[in-house]
């Protein structure tokens, strides 16, 4: 559970920030704009005022190249300065080329994604690079990107202890899981936050993203796990709520352990029982933090100042839920029509084209909660989109711990390099998940091939 030498490198990296930090003439946070980047960012934020240090903060969606994005910005900073990447981080090419131009800037890496290092140069001393997957973490089930944000704001300052309340809702929002699967470091956080009162655990329905609201509407709302026999419809739930003599209009969290089990047995999906976490101080939807994250990552990809915002607010504001609903409502509708979709199926890969069937707006989120529901073979690679406005084809890749496993270590990241070596195109990812564009000229060949390309990184 413990990582000796990645806490060790933490430990020194905050020593050596507090050593530096009287020379910078500011610090400049960036973080990325979901719940787990809001989160990491306002941990971040709060540390930099406790020590009561010139910053500025900025949220970045990666809607442009980094290096376009980071060149562009470091021409406003001031020298010298301290650039801290809390769970998003440049490739190690861009952060040498801006160093290069820039020598005096200090950089600080609090990202848990995998590190893409420069083929050719070492990155210099100037950078602290704490990313936990140099040190054999697991960036996601161990440690995300909010939970190491808070480790390093804890090692910086012991009073940032009550900020771990933010890396409950982070880790909510990334590992899109049930706390009985949390690992390592997130288990030891999470485990801290109780005791500190911070956060509470309860047993009982887990229907994630509409834990918040009466029975009917929380199992037709759920995303996590999504309901397949329900559809997303609320009279098949009432109906099913009535010949199990339950109100429809009970709360979730009112619910006897008795219902409990009826409901659980009577949708045959034990996942729908577990633990989860609230916030006590939060009402409504914001007492629960998987729909507090979710929220958050609504908001936090187009105004990530609003995302901030709800951080400090005890009840949701109207329009907010309204949103919250739709989104919700729209991923279960979509996961039900992606079970009714017809589907290109291989020995190694299903490919599912949804041009003019679901908005493409949505290909990503249907993936990966096709993934994390197992509403798919998990032993194949998922390609799910279609045409894009460009005319190209453009695809989010979904590849599961259990395919990964399978392929020696290997996943979408090197399923997605393999393609664009073959027929050119462009994308990229991490193990997990990614994205990609092809020629449309040059799908037929990628369906012919796909289990040769998949058979071949299995053998790397």
């Amino acid at each position: 559970m413990i990582n000796q030498k990645f806490e060790n490198y933490l430990e020194t990296t905050a020593l050596e920030f507090l050593e530096n930090k009287e020379k910078y003439e500011e610090i400049i946070s960036i973080h990325h704009t979901d719940a787990d980047g809001i989160s990491s960012g306002a941990i971040i934020k709060k540390m930099l005022e406790r020590l009561d240090l010139n910053y500025k903060q900025y949220g970045f969606n990666l809607d442009l190249p980094w290096k376009e994005y980071i060149f562009k910005m470091g021409k406003s900073f001031k020298n010298p300065c301290a650039i801290i990447f809390s769970d998003l981080e440049p490739p190690g090419s861009v952060i040498c080329d801006l160093l290069e131009k820039y020598p005096k800037f200090d950089i600080y890496i609090i990202d848990h994604h995998l590190f893409k290092k420069d083929p050719i140069r070492e990155l210099p001393e100037n950078v602290y690079n704490c990313n936990p997957t140099l040190f054999g973490l697991n960036g996601l089930k161990e440690i995300v990107g909010v939970t190491l944000n808070y480790l390093f704001a804890r090692e910086i300052d012991e009073r940032n202890k009550d900020l771990a309340w933010l890396a409950a809702i982070g880790m909510g929002g990334d590992t899109l899981d049930h706390i009985d699967n949390y690992k390592s470091y997130n288990k030891l956080v999470i485990e801290e936050a109780i005791e500190l009162g911070q956060v509470e655990l309860h047993e009982g329905i887990c229907a994630f993203g509409g834990q918040y609201e009466r029975v009917d509407k929380a199992l037709t709302m759920s995303i996590l796990p999504y309901i397949p026999s329900l559809q997303g419809d609320r009279d098949i739930a009432k109906i099913l709520l009535k010949k199990l003599n339950i109100d429809p209009k009970l709360k979730v969290m009112d619910l006897t352990p008795a219902q409990i089990d009826e409901i659980v047995k009577k949708l045959k999906l034990p996942s729908l029982k577990g633990e989860y976490i609230t916030i006590p101080k939060k009402t409504g939807l914001l007492h629960h933090v998987f729909e507090y994250a979710t929220l958050i990552s609504i908001v936090g990809h187009d105004n990530p100042s609003e995302a901030f915002q709800l951080l400090t607010l005890n009840r949701v504001p109207k329009d907010l839920k309204i949103k919250y609903v739709e989104h919700n409502k729209a991923i279960v509708s979509n996961l039900t029509t992606f079970l009714k979709l017809k589907k290109i199926e291989t020995s190694s890969a299903i490919i599912v084209d949804l041009t003019n069937k679901i908005d493409v707006s949505r290909w990503s989120n249907i993936g990966s909660f096709a993934t994390i529901n197992k509403i798919y073979d998990e032993e194949k690679a998922l390609f799910i989109g279609g045409m894009s406005k460009e005319g190209d084809m453009k695809f989010s890749v979904r590849c599961s711990p259990i395919f990964i496993e399978n392929h020696n270590g290997n996943g979408t990241n090197v399923i997605i390099k393999e393609i664009n070596n073959r027929f050119g195109g462009s994308g990229g990812g991490h193990g997990l998940a990614g994205g990609m564009r092809i020629d449309i000229e040059k799908y037929p060949l990628l369906t012919k091939e796909i289990d040769d390309i998949i058979n071949s990184i299995r053998n790397n």
